[in-house]
């Protein structure tokens, strides 16, 4: 792998590009040689766990950029409507365990839902679902679709909030609650609810594992120029 010894806390917040573009400008003045745009992606996600209140964790550097930017690709990502049978597949095709899914769940600690992704949960009623919070909901997606909800009280904190939510049935996703109403994910939801410390070990441990996932390195990769198209 490339060697960066230059280290930077990446204080910014993913809102678009434009903010990895500075990012990458950024670094490669100061560190003088080229940064990809996988290793900034990567550091920020680590960086803004770290300045949430969440768990320091170390993770390596040097990964190269991939050479196919396809939307089809995004087919892969869990969808807001699995239930735990088809989060535990899907994480089990990349070597996860059921418990380390929960812990990397636990990432929506911080941030929103837009309505569009949990409004089917109102329309018919879903019995995992908390009445009240359902108000809550349907008060969120009178606004529209774009409409947002956080995933739990504490929407720019890194806590175990999150997991208490879910023991409450305020989950807002319907991949959210199932890992509670699941028998086999309810167990580690009720572990990090009531152990924050717990949480936070397995979810560093998760992280790190992910963060070594499909690498790219030397001809299978390169290091982008401009991190918005392959060079």
């Amino acid at each position: 792998m490339l060697k960066i010894t230059c280290h930077i806390h990446l204080v910014f917040l993913l809102r678009g590009y434009e903010i990895i573009d500075d990012i990458k400008e950024e670094l490669e003045r100061q560190c003088l040689g080229v940064v990809s745009c996988a290793d900034i992606l990567a550091l920020a996600d680590r960086d803004a766990v770290f300045f949430a209140g969440g768990p320091v964790y170390d993770i390596p550097k040097g990964r190269k950029d991939g050479t196919r930017s396809k939307i089809e690709d995004t087919i892969n990502l869990p969808s807001p409507n699995f239930n735990a049978s088809d989060l535990i597949k899907m994480f089990a095709q990349h070597g996860f365990s059921a418990q380390e899914m929960v812990a990397l769940s636990g990432a929506h600690t911080i941030g929103v839902a837009r309505c569009s992704s949990f409004k089917n949960r109102l329309t018919k009623v879903d019995p995992n679902l908390n009445s009240e919070f359902a108000k809550t909901l349907s008060r969120t997606c009178s606004a529209g679709d774009n409409a947002e909800q956080p995933f739990d009280e504490t929407r720019n904190d890194f806590d175990n909030l999150y997991f208490n939510a879910l023991v409450s049935g305020n989950g807002v996703l319907t991949s959210d609650q199932t890992l509670f109403t699941s028998p086999r994910t309810r167990n580690f939801v009720n572990s990090y609810a009531q152990n924050q410390a717990l949480f936070f070990l397995d979810f560093q441990q998760a992280m790190v594992k992910m963060n070594l996932l499909d690498i790219k390195e030397g001809s299978k990769g390169q290091v982008r120029d401009n991190c918005r198209k392959i060079n």
